[in-house]
């Protein structure tokens, strides 16, 4: 009786453990990174990951002025719009495979990342 429960406990643990961190144990296709400074660094970036596409995302910690790429799977590219609606009036910047020379990566003059979202095939 006492390793029934504690095999049932376990089990609990471990499906929390997996709703808490859905991503682990998955391929994540795309990540980046977003800063508020236009040179990518200062403070924490605000990190940002999945696999697959996504619907418009606003969900940013502030506005940001940079990214850095961190993986984009092949068949996937990340919009980034100057709103918080996805807009595509108001596209900044498409990121698709990243490249040697892919670092920050800067929004245009007087414009700011508030939203994205990502496409994958």
């Amino acid at each position: 009786m006492f390793s029934t429960l504690r095999l049932i406990l376990a089990t609990a643990f471990l499906l929390n453990l997996a709703a808490a961190f859905p991503l682990i144990g998955r391929d994540i296709q795309w990540s980046f990174t977003l800063f508020q400074s236009p040179s990518c660094n200062g403070t924490i970036g605000d990190p940002h990951a999945g696999s697959g596409s996504t619907g418009c995302r606003a969900d940013l910690h502030s506005v940001a002025s940079a990214y850095t790429l961190n993986t984009v799977a092949e068949g996937c590219r990340i919009e980034f719009f100057d709103n918080t609606m996805c807009d595509q009036n108001e596209l900044s910047d498409v990121a698709g495979q990243i490249t040697p020379t892919d670092t920050c990566r800067m929004a245009g003059p007087r414009r700011r990342y508030g939203s994205y979202q990502v496409s994958c095939e």
